[in-house]
């Protein structure tokens, strides 16, 4: 989006005409709108309101001063020196140049007053306290403000204006309330529905309900096998399963600890099958592990980043998953 800032300069008037020239056209080049006080009249207290006024909307504030104080209000202070006291108070950034040879200047263009050139060597102390930058000819001034005011935004970034076509309307501004309600409400469910089952997953098997597996074991190092029926609950399986999603695991290894449910469901008399890599769970029922476990919102597939070349899949607990495990494995106390 096209954004300009508008920029207030401020300097006297008719000593520094060309230096504004030259001022406003280094604004212009960097897409500024350019603003200040000889758009007014500002002898009255009608137009110092409105000149405050458009201080307070520009996004910046550069001051100029040569060898002129300028024109002088009401309680003794120049209007110059005025709206830069103004601009300060109300915490606009500010930019001050100074001319680096007041002794170089034309006669017309420094005050003949001793009153005056107090004034302004009082005013040149005050703004030397700020950001300040010395000017020899409109040339080099020009020059000057361009690069100061690049630093000025970067380090005082100020949301500027944008052109009417891209201004928010009453009617924008209300379908970004209703756009920022909807977004919250599905923010709001999303959450719920991550802290709970899915929506359906009541008629599915779950919790204590049981899955009957014609599984293989090995019953010698010759490699003879034995089938044998196992039917662990679901609980079960993700009892064994559920602690190696927490941060994440390979299907691999998911794998291998449902394996270990189904081993430990193995009869004593069959102890002599005692090695993990014994036991043989069909990859159909692998699957189906798999499917019912994300069905029951328990399980999801992995979110980290990893290597492009890894071509692993990776499990992870949901939110609900993780509630669901800490239910069933958490150890409670005894009851008297």
């Amino acid at each position: 989006m096209e954004i300009k800032h508008q920029v207030f300069v401020s300097s006297t008037f008719k000593d520094l005409i060309e230096e504004r020239k030259a001022v406003i056209h280094a604004l212009l080049e960097l897409d500024c709108i350019p603003a200040g006080m000889e758009l007014f009249p500002a002898t009255d207290e009608d137009a110092w309101s409105l000149i405050k006024e458009v201080i307070e909307g520009c996004d910046y504030y550069v001051l100029i001063i040569a060898g002129k104080y300028g024109s002088v209000g009401p309680g003794g202070s120049g209007y110059t020196e005025m709206e830069f006291d103004y601009a300060v108070s109300i915490g606009k950034p500010v930019i001050c140049f100074l001319h680096s040879d007041l002794t170089s200047l034309k006669a017309s263009n420094v005050e003949k007053t001793e009153e005056l050139q107090q004034k302004l060597e009082n005013f040149r102390s005050k703004a030397q306290a700020k950001h300040c930058k010395f000017w020899s000819t409109a040339e080099d001034l020009g020059g000057k403000v361009s690069r100061s005011l690049v630093q000025l935004r970067k380090q005082h970034p100020s949301p500027g204006w944008v052109p009417g076509r891209y201004a928010i309307t009453e009617s924008t501004l209300r379908e970004l309330q209703d756009l920022r309600a909807k977004v919250a409400q599905f923010e709001l469910g999303a959450v719920l529905d991550a802290n709970s089952p899915p929506s359906g997953s009541e008629t599915l098997e779950q919790g204590d309900d049981t899955i009957a597996v014609s599984t293989e074991l090995k019953a010698d190092k010759e490699g003879s096998k034995k089938r044998l029926n196992l039917a662990p609950s679901w609980d079960r399986i993700f009892s064994y399963c559920g602690p190696s999603m927490a941060a994440e695991c390979s299907d691999t290894e998911l794998m291998s600890k449902v394996k270990l449910a189904f081993w430990h469901e193995v009869p004593t008399e069959y102890t002599k099958f005692n090695s993990l890599t014994d036991i043989i769970v069909p990859y159909v029922i692998q699957d189906q592990i798999r499917v019912q476990l994300q069905a029951l919102g328990l399980i999801a597939p992995g979110a980290k980043k990893r290597a492009v070349s890894d071509a692993n899949v990776y499990w992870r607990l949901t939110n609900f998953g993780q509630k669901h495990l800490i239910n069933i494995r958490a150890r409670r106390r005894k009851t008297e």
